[in-house]
C-alpha cells in the first residue's frame, strides 16, 4: 500500500483504517467539475456502448505524468471523434490511460477505462486482469473475481492470474476455491514463491499446522528473500507449542506483498516508466513492498529537488519502512526544518518516538502536529490511545471526542469515547444513553453494537440490564462475524438470562477451539469469564480493559507510515 492523495485525511472505515489500526480502499482524486470533452460527455455513436471518464484533478502528479495523462486522455478523445470507427485503436487508448490511473491507482477513471477497453475488445486479455488487479488493489473483491473469471475465460494459461484469483478468494475465506486456483501453478517456476505462501496461509486458516510449515518452507525454498513467510510461519509453529521457532521466525518477519512473476504488470510499468519521475517510481516501489528501491528512488529525486518537504517526508516512510529508523528520524527533522508548518512530519514523528518506547515523547510530538493542525485525525487519535493506555481517561475520552469531530468516520473512537468515559466516571446511565444514539447513528458499526449488547447484559446496575435485547445484539453479531469476541458476547448475554450452564459450555468450547489464536490477555480474560460462569455469576465489569474491541487497536507503527494519507506525497 501507499500513500494515499486526497484533500483530507480520512480515518478508520475509509482511509486510514489500516493506518489506525483498524480495510483500506484507493482514494480518489478531487473530482472536477466535468469538462466537456469527449470522454466526459460521449459522442452519439458510443453512449450506448461505454462509460463516461470525468475529468479530474491531476494537479498532484509530477509533470511529467501530467502530461502523459494529457496526452492519453487526448489520444482517446481524437479516437472518439474520428469519422471511422476505429474499436481496436480506441481499446488501446484506453488501455493506456487506465493503465496510467492504475499506476496512480486513482480508482474510478482507471475502472473505467479499463472497463471501455474490455467492451471494445472483449476477447483481449490485459484489459479485463489489468482491471481484477485493480479491483483486488481496491478490496473490491467481488469485482476483482468477476474481472479476473472473465480474463480466465480468454486465457486460462497465464500463471500470474491464478496467484491473483487464489489472494481474492483466500481474502473472502473461500479456501476451497483459493486452493483450487493456487494449486494449480504451485509448481511454476517463476511463481512457486507467492503459490506456496498463500497456499501455506489457506493450510493455517484450516488448522493443518505441519501441512502450513511444508508449504512455507518451500515459499522461501523457492525465495529466501521471501521475508512475508514468517509471519505465517511463526503462527504455525506456535500453534504447535514451539514458541522458539516461533520467536525465531517472527523476528526474521518484514511486512511486505510477496513479489509475483507478471510480465503483463512488468510491461504496463516498463511502458509508463518514462512517465513515472523518481518521486512516482518511489511512491510506485512503496504500493509494492519495495521498500529499498523506494528509498532509492526518492533519494535520487530529492537529490534535484532538496527543498521539497513533502517528497522529503515520503522518504522518510520509505526509509522506516526499510527497517532504517535512525535515517527516517533524520529525514522527518530536516523536512520539519524545512516546512515548519507541516502536521504530518510531526505526526509520523511521533509514530516513530512511539515505536522506540518513548511515550512521552511521542505525546509531545503529536502534540507539535496539533499546533499545526488542531484536527488533524491521526494525531489526536493516537494521543488519545496513550492517554487511554496510561489510565487517563478522562483526556482519552476527550480526545476520541475531538478525533470524530474532525473525522466521524473514525469508527474505533465512537466505542472508545464511551469506554474512557466509563473508566473515567461518567455516570453508567448517561454512557448508555450515548451509546445507544450512536448505535442509532451507525447501525453497521459492530463494535458499538457489541460495547452495547455487553453493558445491556451485565451493567453494574441491574436495573440497566435488558438480558433478551443484550442477546438479541449478540446473536446478530454472531451470524454477521462468528469471531472470539462475539461467541463471548452470545455467552455473557445467555447468563444474563440465568442459562449459566449454556455460557459455561460456550467459553469452554471456544478455549477449546480457538484459544491458541488469541492473544494471551484475551485469553485470560475468557479464562476469568469462564471462572464466573461457573460460580454462576455475571463477570464485571461489563467492559473489561483487556477486551480486545474495547480497547485502542494494537499499535502497529508500520501501518501509518504505509498508509496514512498524504494530501500531497511530494
Amino acid at each position: 500500500m501507499t500513500f494515499r492523495r486526497i484533500l483530507r485525511p480520512a480515518l478508520p472505515g475509509i482511509a486510514l483504517a489500516t493506518a489506525l489500526g483498524a480495510g483500506l480502499t484507493l482514494d480518489l482524486w478531487p473530482v472536477q467539475a466535468p469538462r466537456a470533452d469527449s470522454l466526459a460527455q460521449l459522442p452519439e455513436t458510443w453512449q450506448t456502448a461505454l462509460v463516461p471518464i470525468p475529468e479530474v484533478d491531476i494537479s498532484g502528479a509530477e509533470p511529467l505524468m501530467q502530461e502523459a495523462l494529457r496526452q492519453a486522455r487526448a489520444e482517446v478523445a481524437k479516437q472518439l471523434v474520428a469519422p471511422t470507427r476505429d474499436p481496436a485503436a480506441l481499446a488501446t487508448a484506453y488501455g493506456r490511460l487506465g493503465a496510467l490511473f492504475l499506476l496512480l491507482e486513482v480508482e474510478a477513471p482507471a475502472d473505467a477505462a479499463l472497463r471501455n477497453a474490455t467492451a471494445l475488445q472483449p476477447q483481449e486479455f490485459r484489459w479485463p486482469y489489468y482491471a481484477g488487479y485493480l479491483a483486488m488493489l481496491a478490496g473490491n473483491l467481488d469485482e476483482a473475481i468477476a474481472y479476473l473469471e472473465r480474463a480466465r475465460a480468454i486465457d486460462p494459461n497465464y500463471p500470474a492470474l491464478y496467484i491473483r484469483l487464489g489472494k481474492v478468494r483466500l481474502d473472502r475465506g473461500d479456501l476451497a476455491t483459493a486452493r483450487i486456483a493456487l494449486e494449480r501453478v504451485r509448481d511454476v517456476p517463476e511463481i512457486r514463491a507467492p503459490a506456496h505462501y498463500y497456499l501455506g496461509q489457506v493450510a493455517l486458516l484450516e488448522r493443518d499446522f505441519e501441512g502450513a510449515i511444508a508449504l512455507l518452507q518451500e515459499a522461501l525454498k523457492a525465495n529466501p528473500q521471501a521475508r512475508e513467510v514468517h509471519y505465517p510461519l511463526a503462527q504455525a509453529y506456535r500453534a504447535l507449542g514451539d514458541s522458539e521457532r516461533a520467536k525465531e521466525h517472527l523476528a526474521r518477519f518484514e511486512l511486505r506483498a510477496p513479489e509475483v512473476h507478471d510480465p503483463l504488470l512488468d510491461d504496463l510499468q516498463h511502458a509508463t516508466a518514462r512517465s513515472q519521475p523518481a518521486f512516482q517510481r518511489g511512491l510506485h516501489a512503496v504500493r509494492n513492498g519495495h521498500y529499498g528501491r523506494a528509498v532509492e528512488e526518492f533519494a535520487a529525486g530529492l537529490a534535484v529537488d532538496p527543498d521539497n518537504a513533502a517528497a522529503r517526508v515520503s522518504y522518510a516512510r520509505a526509509l522506516f519502512l526499510n527497517d532504517q529508523c535512525d535515517a527516517a528520524e533524520a529525514a522527518l527533522a530536516t523536512a520539519m526544518a524545512t516546512d515548519p508548518n507541516s502536521a504530518l512530519a510531526p505526526f509520523l514523528h511521533g509514530v516513530l518516538l512511539q515505536a522506540r518506547g518513548d511515550l512521552q515523547g511521542a505525546a509531545v510530538a503529536y502534540r507539535d502536529s496539533l499546533a499545526q493542525d488542531p484536527q488533524h485525525p491521526g494525531a489526536l487519535f493516537y494521543l488519545a490511545n496513550l492517554d487511554f493506555a496510561a489510565g487517563r481517561f478522562a483526556l482519552a475520552a476527550v480526545g476520541y471526542e475531538a478525533t470524530l469531530l474532525a473525522a466521524p468516520e473514525t469508527a474505533p473512537a465512537r466505542v472508545l469515547a464511551q469506554v474512557a468515559a466509563l473508566h473515567a466516571g461518567v455516570p453508567e446511565a448517561r454512557v448508555a444513553e450515548r451509546l445507544e444514539a450512536r448505535v442509532a447513528e451507525h447501525p453497521d458499526d459492530r463494535q458499538l453494537r457489541y460495547a452495547l449488547a455487553r453493558l445491556l447484559a451485565a451493567a453494574a446496575t441491574p436495573e440497566m440490564r435488558d438480558p433478551a435485547q443484550a442477546m438479541r445484539l449478540a446473536a446478530g453479531l454472531l451470524v454477521e462475524q462468528p469471531i472470539p469476541p462475539h461467541k463471548r458476547a452470545v455467552a455473557l448475554a445467555d447468563a444474563a438470562n440465568g442459562r449459566y450452564q449454556e455460557a459455561t459450555a460456550a467459553l469452554e468450547a471456544l478455549l477449546a477451539g480457538a484459544g491458541w489464536l488469541v492473544p494471551p490477555a484475551e485469553r485470560t480474560l475468557m479464562e476469568q469469564e469462564l471462572a464466573a460462569y461457573r460460580a454462576g455469576r455475571l463477570p464485571q465489569p461489563a467492559w473489561p480493559l483487556d477486551d480486545p474491541l474495547l480497547a485502542p487497536p494494537p499499535f502497529d507503527p508500520q501501518r501509518p507510515f504505509r498508509d496514512y494519507p498524504a494530501a500531497n506525497p511530494y
